[in-house]
């Protein structure tokens, strides 16, 4: 928190955790997230934040977040009172934070943990503690609505000065994630949210998981510019155009498979695809799809190009295994591919499903 740079592999390790709450927020969030703009920061002024944009690209509102794991459950003690008085220190670095911001703007400061917290007034004989629990029924709680005995106790342990803000305390909330203790508990659960949210427009839930955790990873390992902590560094934010992208490559790579099922016999006979490749088919479709985004895989834009252009080809048959096959001679004859034949054949067939908006 209040980190001043976030470098390298010394940033990297310990925050399994926090990524999975990232993805867990993202999953649980997912039909409001659609209809916003924002990114995704991963150690950069918190463990991680979501920002959301206007439609000049003000910030109108962020949601930051202290994600810690616990295998004992919270309550209103000298640790727990001086991470929330560390938590209020953000608050005023985005405050403070040059990225434009919309007249409305406003943000929430949140401590998350996967094990209940017990919030209680000082102990005073013959006096009972007022308390407040966040737990599974009770998800979140923010500071603002505590009983004042509970917000004087809490703020008696903060230690004041450089380590807090209590002007921000009121931007502060406590929330339970409904995350177990280990790292397979972690992908199951997340594994099940994607499969509870996506459905069967995707076929591969794990990957899916592992390919967010990827796209975390790089913005959390990225350094910061001149060990700034900006929020304008477009090198720190995960994008939700590059989380969308993420969701459609594996949503097309889906459909496309389920129409290579459908054509696999007649095409593998049109394209001389062999039993060898043929069995490939699913690893060699989501190779095309992961090339046609890379600038690197001139020859996979260059196939997906033309495939996209040519919608000409449609108008002279009836089959769409025809039409693939009419693609694929005409962009090996004019184009001279120096591709391995099959890989030129998985291309257009992906390139054909995508550009055409087919839905198998």
């Amino acid at each position: 928190m209040g980190k001043n740079s976030n470098s390298g592999v010394e940033g990297a390790s310990g925050y399994t955790f926090q990524k999975c709450c990232v993805v867990y927020l993202m999953f649980e969030g997912f039909e409001n997230l659609k209809l916003v703009n924002y990114f995704i920061c991963i150690e950069h002024h918190e463990d991680f934040l979501f920002a959301f944009l206007d439609e000049k690209g003000s910030l109108n509102k962020i949601d930051t977040y202290q994600a810690k794991k616990s295998r004992d459950d919270w309550k209103t003690d000298q640790e727990l009172c001086e991470i929330i008085g560390k938590i209020t220190l953000v608050g005023k670095e985005l405050v403070n934070d040059k990225h434009p911001k919309s007249s409305d703007y406003n943000h929430t400061l949140n401590f998350l943990t996967n094990k209940n917290i017990l919030l209680k007034s000082k102990k005073i004989p013959g006096k009972k503690q007022t308390s407040e629990k966040v737990q599974t029924t009770n998800k979140t709680v923010d500071y603002q609505s505590l009983h004042e005995e509970i917000k004087s106790a809490i703020q008696s342990k903060i230690i004041d000065g450089n380590n807090s803000d209590f002007n921000q305390l009121e931007n502060v909330s406590f929330k339970f994630i409904d995350l177990p203790q280990s790292n397979k508990g972690w992908q199951r659960i997340l594994t099940g949210l994607s499969t509870e949210v996506l459905g069967t427009d995707i076929n591969d839930h794990e990957a899916i998981i592992t390919t967010l955790m990827k796209l975390l990873q790089d913005v959390e390992l990225t350094y910061n510019n001149n060990e700034l902590v900006l929020l304008s560094d477009k090198d720190k934010q995960l994008s939700k155009s590059k989380i969308d992208s993420t969701f459609n490559m594996f949503v097309e790579c889906n459909k496309s498979f389920e129409f290579w099922r459908s054509y696999s016999d007649e095409l593998s006979k049109s394209l001389a695809i062999k039993l060898p490749i043929k069995r490939r088919a699913r690893e060699l479709l989501e190779n095309c799809f992961d090339y046609f985004k890379d600038i690197q895989q001139i020859e996979y834009k260059k196939i997906y190009k033309f495939v996209e252009s040519s919608t000409n080809f449609d108008e002279k048959h009836e089959s769409e295994s025809d039409c693939i096959v009419d693609l694929y001679k005409t962009y090996m004859a004019n184009y001279n591919p120096r591709l391995e034949s099959y890989m030129v054949a998985f291309a257009v067939i992906a390139a054909y499903v995508e550009t055409r908006g087919m839905h198998v």
